[in-house]
């Protein structure tokens, strides 16, 4: 009994999560050049998740997808470690309610994301959404990029940090956990040459917009996601999920 009451209590936390955020539509100068003849990337207006989906919230996915749990998940979706930090399919490890889900695959987290009647954000959602929170929140380039290397200096103790999913602006988007993103292995093209981020920082890092402190930060971003297959699963990378505005 004791430990459906615990599940209830999760379920009723993941549902009293805020709205999503209006993205407003906009133009913004990517930090990375995937494409050097695009200077300037014009987006429409989005939804966006205002905290990362929370140890809670995944988990009453999991309980109405029985598919998607740890002892049931397909092989060729995840790498071995999917939400292996788990006691047990169906329980959350204890006083994770209201961190950020990790050990989730790029395919558990496109599914999360579908169930919500959303999905992923694409790349250039969330790095415009980035530009759009870091003036929100009136942050330099300065503080910005301390805030990101200090993530990723220690990652795992920032993961481990909860988030208050009733929040109605958009937040913990470099001080958690790393996001996956619909398309996060890019190709990046140099006139007839093809190089994928994947590559090393020295041949990769001429595609950056400049070299201060922010474009960086941010390409250390863009590098660290490339680095991933579809199937991974880490206990420093998490989601956000992101929707059309409706017509």
């Amino acid at each position: 009994m004791y430990k459906w009451l615990s599940v209830l209590s999760m379920v009723v936390a993941a549902q009293a999560a805020a709205e999503p955020v209006i993205i407003p539509a906009g133009e913004y100068k990517p930090a990375v050049l995937l494409d050097e003849t695009v200077e300037v990337v014009v987006m429409p207006a989005f939804k966006l998740d205002a905290a990362p989906v929370t140890y809670a919230q995944y988990l009453e996915f999991v309980l109405e997808n029985s598919k998607w749990r740890r002892d049931n998940i397909a092989a060729i979706f995840h790498d071995g470690n999917y939400l292996k930090s788990w006691s047990v399919a169906d329980q959350v490890p204890a006083g994770y309610e209201s961190k950020p889900v990790t050990e989730v695959s790029w395919f558990a987290a496109r599914a999360y994301c579908d169930a919500q009647g959303g999905r992923l954000p694409t790349l250039d959602e969330w790095e415009y959404a980035s530009n759009y929170y870091l003036q929100q929140h009136g942050l330099s380039d300065k503080a910005y990029a301390q805030m990101l290397f200090a993530r990723h200096s220690n990652p795992t103790a920032y993961s481990k940090q909860e988030v208050d999913t009733t929040i109605g602006q958009l937040d913990y988007m470099h001080n958690r956990v790393n996001e996956w993103v619909e398309d996060y292995q890019l190709l990046l093209t140099n006139g007839d040459n093809n190089d994928l981020l994947a590559g090393s920082c020295g041949d990769s890092a001429r595609f950056m917009a400049d070299f201060g402190d922010a474009s960086y930060a941010t390409f250390f971003r863009y590098q660290s996601r490339s680095n991933y297959r579809p199937q991974s699963t880490t206990s420093t990378l998490g989601f956000r999920c992101a929707y059309d505005l409706e017509k």
